[in-house]
Formats: structure tokens, sequence, C-alpha cells
């Protein structure tokens, strides 16, 4: 696996800094910042790409996606490689045609999995409800063919996985608020963002993600099952057993 370099592009939405193309709805005349300049981000990420490495990109608005993706676009036509796997680290803000761009270079977004639920009451009043339902967009991923991933994005955000996955399927805030209900997706499917998809966008689809032969022996013991209860109780499930390589690392009974 090639070595993956980071590169910070815009702000954060825990914050309210991201760089959106919109303006903050509660701060107007606000877009957000950019953590770099177009040159800078260039420079970097062409010494990055020349010398083998792939790309984990810190864009998080609208406005740093589009920048990445021009990037992004001009070196892979100038370094050509198969399969880099390049990632955008949260990917939040979305339109129909950064997704396009996306899905044509390979871009692999990982999104926020826990904060439409963790986050979202305050994320309400800075993008209103039309914008949060481009946000955190697994189901528009998904759809696309995109191989999103999920991730915590700890300690922004809590990183029990559960919290993450009941977030991806409900969609709704800790206040009970719905919020971007179009990107709701499966159980299934948001399982496949933690376990199956995570570990392809790492370049350890043959040895993570999936209880396989020839596989670590990596997987947890749930207390109950989340494909058949209320998806309202998945964020209380109990974690009856952790097991890594076939180790017995946390029981609820021995503790």
């Amino acid at each position: 696996m090639a070595q993956c370099k980071w590169q910070p592009h815009d702000g954060h939405f825990s914050a309210r800094t991201a760089a959106v193309t919109e303006e903050y709805l509660n701060k107007p005349g606000f877009y957000g910042v950019m953590a770099t300049t177009p040159e800078i981000a260039r420079e970097t990420l062409e010494a990055a790409y020349a010398e083998g490495y792939r790309i984990s990109s810190h864009a998080n608005g609208d406005a740093a996606i589009a920048l990445y993706l021009d990037i992004m676009e001009e070196l892979q036509a100038k370094y050509p490689r198969d399969d880099p796997r390049n990632r955008d680290i949260h990917c939040t803000v979305i339109t129909p045609e950064l997704v396009e761009r996306i899905r044509e270079l390979g871009i692999l977004p990982t999104i926020f999995g826990p904060y439409p639920y963790y986050h979202g009451d305050k994320l309400l009043p800075a993008f209103g409800e039309e914008r949060l339902e481009r946000m955190f967009a697994a189901r528009t991923f998904l759809d696309a063919g995109v191989k999103v991933a999920a991730h915590s994005d700890h300690p922004c955000a809590p990183h029990p996985p559960m919290m993450g996955i009941h977030a991806l399927v409900n969609r709704t805030t800790k206040a009970g608020r719905a919020i971007g209900r179009s990107q709701k997706v499966s159980v299934m499917e948001a399982l496949r963002l933690y376990t199956i998809n995570a570990a392809y966008q790492q370049f350890d689809e043959d040895r993570l993600g999936s209880i396989e032969a020839g596989k670590l022996a990596d997987m947890v013991v749930l207390g109950e099952d989340i494909l058949t209860i209320p998806t309202e109780r998945i964020i209380d499930t109990p974690i009856d057993m952790t097991i890594v390589e076939g180790r017995i690392v946390h029981s609820r009974e021995l503790s």
C-alpha cells in the first residue's frame, strides 16, 4: 500500500468554519475559512504525489472540495497511476456536480458518522434544512457507486461506532429532530461504511472488513441484533464481546 499524505484545506463543521459557497445562515456574509491557499495546496500535493504518496485531504465544505478535486484532476493526469484510492476526509457539503467529479476521479469520501446525531441540533441554525439534505451524504454517494466510508472524527465527536451507525440510519438529532432524512441508509449499508468500505479505503480489504477465512479475526458480538430491533435503539446496543486477531480483549460477562 502506498504511504498516505494528509493535507488540510478548510475548517471544521463543529466549529462552523468549513469553507462553503453559500453563507452560514447564522453568520451573514461568512463563508468559512480556508486553511491554505490554492498555490500552497497545489505545491504540497504535487510534491507528495510525485513521490508516489496517495492523498488524504481534509476538505469539508463544497468550496474546499472543489479546490481539492481541481488539484487531484491535474495531478492524476500528470502522474497517472492505477487504483490510487485518494481520499477526501469529511467531504461534507456536496452538490450533484461534485459527486459526479468524485465518482469520475475515483476519490473516496470518508464522512462523519455521528455528526447528524451528536452535532445536528447546533448545525441546523447554521446550515438550514435544505443544505443538510446535502451533508454527510451517505445515500447520495452509495447511489452514485462511490465507495464511501465513515469515521467518528474523535475527539470532535464521540468514537463509539454504534452512535455513528445510529446517526447514519436514523438521521435524527439528540433532540429528536429530523436532519437530512434523504441521506438515510439501511443498517447493513451503515455497517459496510464502518467495515468493508473502510477496509477498502486503506488497502486492507484482503485482511479486514469482513469475517472470512484468511482474514484477521477482528469482530464484536452485540447484545442485540441491530438488523431487526427498532432502529432508534441501535445507539443503546451493548457490546457483549470484542475480539482482536482471535483474542478476546473485552467481555461484558468478565468485566
